[in-house]
This record gives C-alpha cells, structure tokens and sequence, in this order.
C-alpha cells in the first residue's frame, strides 16, 4: 500500500521503515490494520456463502457461473464494508509517515505503540471529520466498490480457468487440496493484470483528501508525470500477497461452505 500510495521505491521504504525499529514496522498496524484483517475475510466469505447458496439453490444456476457471479456480488459487498476502514488506515498512515519523518530530521525514532497508535488514530479522524465533514468516510466509496467486486469476480473466473485446465490434465478427475490451492494462488497472482490500475489509485484518492479529484483527471495527472507504467507500479509485490491471500481465503470459505450445504 505504501508502494502504490508514494511510488517510492522499495529499497527505500524499507530503509524508512527499518531506520524506525520495530516499532515504526508495525507502525499503523492499530488499530485499522488489526480490524481489516480480522473481519474482511469473514465479510467477504459470508456474502459469497450466501450468493452462492441464492444462485445455484434459488435461481437454478450451474456451479461456474454461479462461482463468478457469486464472487462478483461478495467482492461489491466487502468494498462497502471495507471502504471508510481503509479511508481510516489510510489517512492514518499518511499522518505516521509525516510523524516518522520528523523524528528521522531530528535524529529521533518514532514514538508508538499500541496506546500512542490508538490516541493517534482518534485525533487524525477527528480532525478529519471536523474539517471535510462526516462525508469524508465516503470518499473513493464507489472506486473499492468497483475495485473489489472486480477484484473478486476477476479472481473467481480466473481460479476457474486454471482448475479447468488441471482437471483436463487429470482427465476430468477431481481435483486434490493441493490442486485447488495451486489454482486459487495462480488465478489470484494472474488477476492483478487486470485490477494493479484500480489498486493503485486507491490508496491516492483517499489521501488525497476532499479535493475532489475524480478518476479521470487523476489518471491523466499521474501518467503525465510518471508515464503508463505506473499504472502497474508495485505489480510484483501485489501479485504474491494477493496469490496467497486469494489461496487461503477461497480455500477455507469453500470447505465451510461444503461443511454446512
């Protein structure tokens, strides 16, 4: 996120983070990080338990497209859910960044820790919301509502193709557990061909503020100034986390829901 939000390289986030210890590492883990990991999976994995039980239960659908357009609908669903936290997180970081460089011009490691990060996080809002009003934690709604149901249809129908081409290399067996997971890591890696772009202007239109710069002029802006190539800007390190992370979240929401149909 911090790659897609300051297109500095990683070499150099790294050293910023590091120089801070290992308190600046966790740095903005709390209290918005802590609450994004431990409630989007089951968001995302209940919506899809229960649009898939809709399509193929109550409207007839076969199990593909059911699989896809389920995904779709859940992806739509966690966006909703996960947009005003990561607003949060997002302008919170922005706020250590600042904090963090400070200290480092005055030969300083940055103060925190879990009391200091909630304090922290309370006052940045705060401030927020009483200088852009409430509507602040609507800002980019619609761009994660876009970003995640592409993210997650995307994700669906390309996990799809790869168990299809493992199956036709089985001749039409079954596939394992450890098949399974090798499609759902490669369709998840494979998607981020298509939604690296939406990605990548998140993390900026959220702490951008209450400009009110729209997708379009922001598009033009940071191509202008940084040329095509940013648009994928982060590729690799977003492919691996969302390889794995698509992997284990399908993976599990699939055995739950066969656990309980």
């Amino acid at each position: 996120m911090e790659k897609q939000r300051t297109s500095l390289p990683y070499p150099r986030i790294i050293r910023q983070t590091l120089k801070q210890g290992l308190k600046g590492y966790w740095a903005g883990f709390w209290p918005w990080g802590f609450v994004l990991g431990m409630t989007k999976g089951s968001v995302l994995g209940g919506a899809r338990a229960v649009l898939l039980d809709l399509c193929e239960n109550k409207l007839g659908m076969d199990q593909k497209r059911a699989d896809v357009i389920s995904g779709f609908g859940a992806g739509a669903v966690q966006g909703v859910f996960m947009s005003p936290i990561l607003l949060a997180r997002t302008r919170v970081n922005q706020s250590l960044t600042e904090r963090a460089a400070q200290a480092a011009a005055q030969g300083k490691k940055l103060e925190t820790g879990l009391l200091t990060e909630m304090r922290m996080s309370s006052v940045v809002l705060n401030d927020a919301i009483r200088q852009e009003g409430i509507g602040m934690l609507a800002t980019g709604l619609p761009t994660m509502v876009m970003k995640r149901t592409l993210d997650w249809g995307t994700r669906y129908l390309i996990i799809g193709k790869y168990k299809d081409y493992f199956r036709e290399r089985k001749g039409g067996a079954k596939l394992n557990d450890m098949e399974t997971l090798a499609a759902s890591f490669l369709g998840g890696a494979t998607s981020c061909a298509i939604t690296m772009p939406v990605d990548r202007m998140m993390p900026v239109l959220q702490a951008a503020g209450a400009s009110g710069e729209g997708i379009v002029p922001f598009l033009k802006k940071k191509i202008a100034a940084e040329g095509v190539g940013t648009l994928q800007r982060g590729f690799f390190m977003r492919a691996v986390h969302t390889g794995y992370h698509t992997m284990f979240a399908i993976f599990v929401a699939d055995k739950i829901y066969t656990a309980l149909s």
